[in-house]
């Protein structure tokens, strides 16, 4: 071996070595500045944080697991993993070099308080997502398969118990094909029945029929009001439509 190529495979040797030690105290530099990293720990391919914190929202014991290999094809691969008591959950990202981010086997449990969900205040319940496949591109969510089940939702204003219900997305025939789900209720107080469209655009459209179960909650029926008047059968109808 030539002088130059024992100096060009050591140097090669020292980057590797300090790349595989880099120590998770380097992650809160990498993120973008609206998320803080706190008390980080073990290496920047394999460690965690003491607590996650964007805004208002602050999520602890947040660990993670870099696949080096995914560097090779620009992609940057990460298992990521929150032992939350409050919002638990666990999801592998792949982060491409245009901004475009795909979402595989992602499972959650958070509550609706405290900022975790998108709820204004006044609601509480605990959701669960299940994604299987999820894209974003350009910003906009393009692919979609998986469902979300909001469980015990409560309304505060008026107060009610609302039962339980679930979104689901099946697979799209297509990456051009709109996303089609179903929102369905779990046999609560409200029965509901109702389709929700996403296009890769950004697009959405929601569109169904809402009736209370039994005509004993006045409450209930006040809320659903809301909504415009009942046919014959107690049904009201509602369309919802604009861009996320």
């Amino acid at each position: 071996m030539s002088l130059k190529s024992a100096i060009y495979l050591g140097a090669a040797i020292f980057v590797l070595t300090v790349l595989v030690r880099l120590p998770a105290a380097v992650v809160p530099l990498l993120l973008p500045t609206a998320i803080h990293c706190q008390a980080p720990s073990g290496t920047l391919w394999q460690g965690s944080c003491g607590e996650l914190r964007s805004g208002a929202v602050e999520i602890s014991d947040v660990r993670w697991t870099l696949h080096p290999l995914a560097l090779l094809r620009a992609h940057l691969a990460v298992d990521v993993q929150s032992d939350d008591a409050r919002a638990s959950g666990r999801a592998q990202l792949t982060l491409h070099s245009n901004g475009d981010v795909d979402v595989q086997s992602l499972n959650a449990t958070l509550p609706m308080q405290g900022g975790l969900s998108l709820m204004p205040a006044g609601w509480s319940g605990t959701v669960e997502v299940v994604i299987q496949h999820a894209s974003v591109q350009a910003g906009h969510l393009v692919a979609l398969q998986g469902a979300a089940t909001v469980r015990q939702l409560h309304s505060d204003h008026p107060p009610s118990d609302l039962g339980s219900f679930e979104l689901d997305f099946p697979a799209s025939a297509s990456s051009a094909a709109p996303m089609v789900g179903t929102l369905r209720d779990f046999d609560g107080p409200i029965s509901l029945q109702s389709q929700v469209q996403l296009s890769p655009a950004g697009a959405y459209e929601i569109a169904g029929t809402a009736a209370a179960r039994t005509s004993s909650n006045a409450d209930l029926q006040q809320m659903l009001q809301l909504l415009g008047p009942a046919d014959a059968q107690g049904r009201h109808a509602f369309s919802l439509a604009g861009n996320l």
